[in-house]
């Protein structure tokens, strides 16, 4: 079967990885040591959290830990009513399990919670003297949730270990961050991509000029998932063994979307416009975008020609703002769409005042 590049390429251990070399080893030293302790891996989205938590367990446990499946868990959250249950994705191996609890909603802190006993209460195997719970987008927990993994991460700590991921580490209550080992992953360079696409390139037998590769690396916004989509992409369009420099980059579809969206704001702040917007933001959600991801993309075209700094102030305390809450409610269109009426009338105001 046919894979994307991005995956086909993906390093598997951590000395394949081309870039923080300083951190690959640090990690090799914790696998090597035997006394590994949890982990807190914070990066921006295409920096490598997945890949480098993937290659650390493959330098814990070997070959074992790529034996991997995906399963649908069925969890009852309340034990009084066994009948209502959440289904819920997970990954698992011999030796780790992986979950996104973003896809449970409210539900995470029982959830979560059942899932590592489950993984703490059966003995490692091959004579490893623990388990790793991996939990994917972590600082989409609630509060609640994470203060019950930090009694849990206390309480399993002899046969399980737990990584956290998320883009930022501010979205873990302090208690939580203390009780792991905090680390950094931040994006590559510029550079460090160009080298990526044009090791890519050659092993698919593809001539990159490295002009293009600057450009898809200055396009991508230092995110090497995206960089690599973009020159599969522009691969396949061009059908050609050799990408010149005067190749043409694609735009993404999700990019244009949200631009859509954006020209609709500033260009008129009426009700039926802000009813208008409302059903693009559902279509954007139905499309799988992350909602924190549509209001960051969103501020930053309403910013883009935007020359009263006033208003660009109001834009980003906003977003900051609902971002925050969206975090703790349960309705994502509500604060975006919330966003937008603040903007709306930040963006009239200014105008009336000029």
């Amino acid at each position: 079967m046919a894979m994307l590049w991005v995956d086909k390429h993906r390093p598997k251990t951590l000395a394949e990885m081309d870039y923080h070399k300083d951190l690959s080893a640090r990690l090799q030293r914790i696998a090597v040591s035997g006394e590994m302790p949890h982990m807190l891996i914070c990066g921006p989205s295409g920096a490598g959290k997945s890949t480098r938590v993937h290659a650390l367990l493959r330098e814990i446990y070997g070959q074992g830990a790529e034996m991997v499946k995906v399963e649908t868990r069925t969890v009852a959250p309340n034990p009084n009513t066994p009948s209502n249950t959440v289904d819920i994705q997970v990954v698992v191996s011999n030796h780790h399990l992986q979950l996104t609890p973003s896809d449970i909603g409210r539900k995470d802190r029982a959830v979560v919670m059942q899932l590592i006993k489950e993984v703490a209460s059966h003995p490692p195997l091959g004579g490893h003297t623990f388990k790793v719970v991996v939990i994917d987008e972590a600082g989409s927990l609630s509060s609640d949730a994470q203060a019950a993994l930090r009694r849990t991460m206390e309480r399993y700590m002899k046969t399980c270990r737990i990584i956290l991921l998320s883009d930022s580490a501010s979205k873990i209550i302090p208690p939580l961050r203390s009780r792991c080992l905090p680390i950094r992953i931040g994006a590559p360079s510029n550079e460090e991509i160009q080298l990526v696409l044009q090791k890519v390139s050659s092993s698919e037998g593809v001539k990159l000029a490295p002009e293009l590769g600057h450009k898809i690396a200055e396009k991508c916004g230092r995110d090497v998932r995206r960089a690599l989509l973009l020159l599969e992409m522009v691969h396949t369009q061009a059908n050609s063994p050799s990408l010149s420099k005067d190749v043409g980059l694609p735009t993404e579809a999700w990019n244009l979307a949200i631009e859509k969206v954006a020209k609709k704001i500033l260009q008129e702040q009426s009700p039926r416009m802000a009813m208008e917007v409302r059903g693009n933001v559902y279509e954007l959600l139905l499309g799988c975008l992350p909602a924190d991801f549509i209001v960051k993309e969103l501020v930053l075209k309403l910013m883009a020609d935007q020359k009263n700094d006033v208003v660009k102030q109001k834009a980003l305390a906003a977003a900051a703002h609902f971002e925050s809450t969206m975090r703790q409610g349960s309705k994502d269109i509500f604060h975006i769409e919330a966003f937008v009426l603040r903007f709306m009338a930040d963006y009239r105001a200014s105008m009336g005042t000029r």
